[in-house]
């Protein structure tokens, strides 16, 4: 479970996300949905320890992500929107390299990776440099990374984002194993459709604030004959003066 209390940060004057009170449930696709600049990347940067909270704090799978950074760390998997990949490695030795980071055995990785290249379609380029990478690719290898010590929390940020459709169906088909094993998957988007299909709870940013939070079945309940665009478009529309 991911809890939230208050969670909070600020740049200088700006409060990019105010006072955010959220629980996530385990083993779930949790979709955290809202507009560009809503406070998504910001509140996945607090999630990871990337970004230290100005106010509040957070538990991931039971450690708070203040007192006990380091547990958090060893059991989450990210996937930025913009993750940066050494360009000058091959595939297989930026996996290794991401492998021996979190303490993983060479045959362990190496085992873990070709797993991930074959389902992701990627083994005959294992061995040329990720230069030579297009966008989806260079994504499908970040994921690859995410996945290699089997994390008990996944958070991925715009994942779809340079995947043709084909690609995009099997990371889909990927997210829902990995739920059904247990793990909890914290998906950003803004593609509604993609989420309407893959994700079973929402948690709704607007303007750094919580707009709503619940099982997604219950989200369309509450808005009868609508669609989650419509739904969307209500939940962030501006309070008038």
């Amino acid at each position: 479970m991911i809890v939230t209390r208050g969670l909070t940060r600020r740049f200088d004057k700006l409060v990019a996300v105010d006072n955010l009170d959220v629980e996530i449930p385990s083993g779930r696709i949790v979709a955290m949905l809202g507009a560009n600049g809503a406070g998504k990347t910001t509140t996945l940067n607090m999630l990871t320890t990337l970004t230290a909270p100005s106010a509040g704090t957070a538990e991931v799978g039971g450690f708070d992500i203040l007192e006990q950074g380091s547990q958090v760390r060893r059991i989450l998997g990210y996937v930025p929107e913009h993750g940066a990949l050494y360009e000058g490695l091959t595939a297989d030795e930026y996996l290794e390299l991401a492998g021996r980071i979190r303490g993983l055995a060479a045959a362990e990785v190496a085992a873990r990776a070709t797993r991930w290249l074959e389902f992701f379609e990627l083994t005959e380029f294992r061995a040329q440099r990720l230069a030579s990478f297009s966008k989806g690719m260079r994504r499908k290898v970040l994921v690859i990374a995410a996945l290699l010590h089997e994390p008990r929390v996944l958070f991925l940020d715009e994942p779809m984002d340079g995947l043709d459709v084909r690609s995009q169906k099997k990371l889909g088909e990927l997210l829902q194993e990995q739920a059904a094993a247990g793990c909890t998957v914290v998906y950003s988007s803004h593609i509604l459709q993609q989420v309407e299909e893959l994700c079973d709870h929402v948690v709704l940013i607007h303007q750094g604030t919580l707009r709503w939070q619940g099982d997604l079945v219950d989200l369309k309940a509450g808005h009868a004959g609508a669609g989650l665009r419509d739904i969307f478009l209500e939940l962030t529309e501006e309070d008038p003066a």
